[in-house]
């Protein structure tokens, strides 16, 4: 067993550590959505410091493999893919400074999302479909070998805007589900997701 695999190991341990704790708080919040006056709550502690700590030992394993490259080939950072990657890390670790001091003060106020300003909106909507698409994008990189010095970092960083795009749709969509406050006097598709939920849970045991 050589150094590179123990840290590539420890590497992917904070991976999915990280992308664990954030599909486990995304499923949280979006059972909330399908009821009326949703509140959404901010992240618990465990949730964040989790998070925290794999970006930290992302970090530390990350230097130490691209130090472990460089030893192996001295154009180790003419990749692409890698150079792509980087910027992706750098934005992702920005916008969690952007969520700690601007989105979670949102969700603190336990106020519901019909209740929202459109730049509190337009706010949580950008950082967290930036924050999920940086996550599971730079994750996928990892092992988009076949993009190895093979493409540009233009061409990376295109993909996650576009990947990024669609999960702002996405989030923008949920939010709308989460904003109905009562049923229309004439039911549309929001009101069926929601009426669908709660005729499941009189079903239920």
């Amino acid at each position: 067993m050589t150094w590179a695999t123990i840290v590539i190991y420890f590497h992917l341990i904070a991976t999915c550590a990280a992308i664990g704790t954030i599909v486990i708080t995304d499923m949280r919040l979006l059972a909330k959505v399908l009821d009326y006056r949703v509140v959404i709550p901010a992240p618990q502690r465990f949730e964040t410091v989790t998070i925290s700590v794999a970006l930290v030992v992302l970090y530390v394993t990350g230097g130490a493999l691209i130090l472990l490259g460089l030893a192996g080939r001295a154009d180790y950072l003419a990749n692409g893919k890698l150079q792509g990657k980087l910027v992706l890390v750098l934005l992702l670790t920005a916008n969690a400074f952007v969520l700690h001091h601007w989105v979670f003060p949102i969700l603190q106020r336990f106020l519901p999302v019909s209740e929202w300003t459109r730049g509190e909106w337009l706010t949580v909507a950008l950082a967290v479909s930036l924050s999920n698409s940086a996550w599971f994008f730079a994750a996928f990189l990892g092992i988009a070998r076949p993009w190895n010095y093979t493409v540009t970092p233009g061409f990376i960083l295109l993909q996650a805007l576009m990947v990024w795009g669609a999960l702002f749709l996405l989030i923008n969509a949920v939010l709308m589900l989460a904003s109905r406050d009562a049923p229309k006097p004439k039911p549309d598709w929001i009101d069926a997701v929601k009426l669908s939920r709660s005729e499941a849970d009189k079903l239920g045991p």
